[in-house]
């Protein structure tokens, strides 16, 4: 199987998430978009428990066959780091091909990643490029230096991702506007259940 791993914190998740799972699928035939929210992520603090956005993740893909979630990262003890699930992902399934997702600004903090070499041997990177990122020459260059350094195989995917983010919606719910364009209907219903980020 073709797996893409769309990693995050989802604090909240939002329609980009969507969105991007999407778009790999699509551009690189992917049989399946697995979305792994964070359980204990080194350079973040979460606003919601962990159970909270693993729910809302539940909650943005029900009904939607080529996306599904999974709780391996939340109930894994200690700090998450990529390349503990991608070996927990291959011993699963070996025959697995496994792609995993990420922002171009994510892309160069690539050299600070714990093992990057075995995350490199492990996946390929499907890159995608959202407004307020590096110029599209700036993101093949650094493809090409961390290819030579790391061997590490990505590919910029030709979809350019929307600009919605968390921070902006929490910033939205702290002013009391509404998220109503920037979530599902059941994610915004969850949010307003339990008072979430006010």
């Amino acid at each position: 199987m073709r797996l893409g791993i769309l990693g995050g914190t989802f604090d909240p998740v939002h329609t980009g998430h969507l969105f991007i799972g999407q778009a790999a699928k699509n551009e690189m035939a992917l049989d399946q978009v697995l979305f792994l929210p964070d359980g204990d992520p080194p350079h973040k603090r979460p606003g919601a428990t962990p159970g909270q956005r693993y729910q809302m993740v539940c909650l943005a893909i029900a009904g939607q066959q080529e996306f599904c979630a999974s709780d391996m990262e939340l109930v894994r003890p200690g700090r998450t780091y990529t390349v503990d699930t991608l070996l927990a992902l291959k011993a699963r399934n070996p025959e697995d091909e496994l792609f995993y997702i990420i922002g171009s600004d994510t892309l160069f903090e690539f050299p600070t990643w714990k093992t990057a070499c075995e995350v490199a041997r492990l996946c390929e990177m499907l890159v995608i490029n959202r407004p307020g990122d590096q110029e599209e020459d700036v993101i093949r260059r650094e493809q090409r230096r961390l290819l030579a350094e790391y061997n590490l195989r990505s590919r910029l995917l030709d979809v350019r991702g929307p600009d919605v983010s968390s921070r902006m919606i929490r910033k939205r719910l702290r002013a009391g506007e509404g998220i109503d364009n920037f979530v599902p209907e059941s994610v915004a219903a969850y949010i307003k259940q339990h008072k979430l980020y006010l």
